[in-house]
């Protein structure tokens, strides 16, 4: 099966789709213990920007339960007021913009090998009622792989605090395991994307603890 065909074809549908309704669930455990959970259930009309959200928030820190649950409605406004902001940025980056246009160049194709590489690492299975799946291990991908995924992960959470910190947490994991995992249907709509992390991580007053990390993005069409 020609996977960047597959991509293209699935990547098209989605952009296409008007509204999207779907939920985002995230679930840590320690000594398979369950630490924390987070469910955001949403709903987003890129249309007009109207986006609605349900979130529930768990957490146990040292037998101390924190649970918290809020609604929220939000327009980002019309599309006019994000071109605007497009055209100005545009027009700003465009003073530096030879400067920049070897480096850019060379960062696109590093871009481009770096997706294609992935894409050839992944494998397809084909389910009874035409689901495709596409998985990825990071552990099977080769080791230059594995610092560029390292590098450009870590790279887009260094603006987070929080998000730096729990990759930080992810790659001091001992034996690690990172699963990705996507649902595609015959629609070539995304049902469903999972990523796993399990590993070993050494604590300062234990012995090493297990880890268990759970990302689910679903979509219902």
């Amino acid at each position: 099966m020609n996977k960047i065909k597959l991509l293209y074809d699935v990547v098209k549908t989605m952009k296409e789709k008007e509204v999207f309704n779907g939920a985002l669930r995230l679930e840590g455990k320690k000594n398979l213990i369950k630490v924390f959970s987070f469910v955001n259930e949403f709903e987003k009309n890129t249309l007009n920007g109207q986006t609605k959200a349900k979130i529930s928030t768990e957490l146990d820190f040292e037998g101390k339960k924190v649970k918290h649950e809020s609604s929220t409605e939000f327009n980002k406004g019309n599309c006019h007021d994000h071109m605007f902001h497009g055209l100005k940025r545009h027009i700003h980056d465009h003073h530096n913009h030879n400067d920049r246009k070897c480096a850019g160049i060379k960062e696109k194709l590093s871009k481009l090998a770096f997706v294609l590489d992935t894409m050839n690492n992944m494998k397809i299975d084909e389910q009874a009622d035409k689901t495709l799946v596409l998985s990825l291990n990071i552990n099977e991908l080769p080791e230059n792989m594995k610092k560029i995924m390292h590098e450009r992960i870590n790279c887009k959470m260094m603006s987070n605090h929080h998000g730096h910190h729990c990759m930080k947490e992810i790659f001091t994991m001992e034996n690690s395991n990172i699963e990705l995992n996507i649902w595609i249907n015959k629609n070539n709509e995304v049902e469903k994307i999972v990523v796993t992390v399990n590993g070993k991580q050494k604590d300062e007053l234990t012995d090493l603890q297990e880890i268990n990390l759970r990302g689910e993005l679903s979509f219902a069409w």
